[in-house]
């Protein structure tokens, strides 16, 4: 299998893989990221790269963020605050 690397940066000039893998699955992942701002780019990985993915920047998993997690002494697990659209987490 032919590995790839998709690129993604806010400048031409300056931009950093973010996922090494198949050809169909960069495509895949670069069209789920349309409204992201930037530039994406998909190269050929160079020679020994390994299947790669970044981090997404999920606290705690993909549970429901709407309620703060509540620990024994009665505050937040997780730091943050609550705004309309819910719990929102810093991150």
């Amino acid at each position: 299998m032919k590995l790839h690397v998709l690129l993604h940066g806010r400048s031409k000039k300056r931009m950093k893989p973010i996922m090494i893998d198949s050809l169909k699955k960069c495509q895949n992942y670069e069209k789920a990221r349309a409204n992201v701002t930037g530039f994406h780019k998909i190269e050929e990985a160079p020679q020994g790269a390994v299947v790669w993915r970044q981090k997404s920047s999920t606290i705690g998993g993909n549970k429901s963020s709407m309620v703060p997690r509540i620990n024994r002494h009665g505050g937040t697990s997780v730091n943050g605050y609550i705004g309309k659209n819910g719990f929102n987490a810093h991150t």
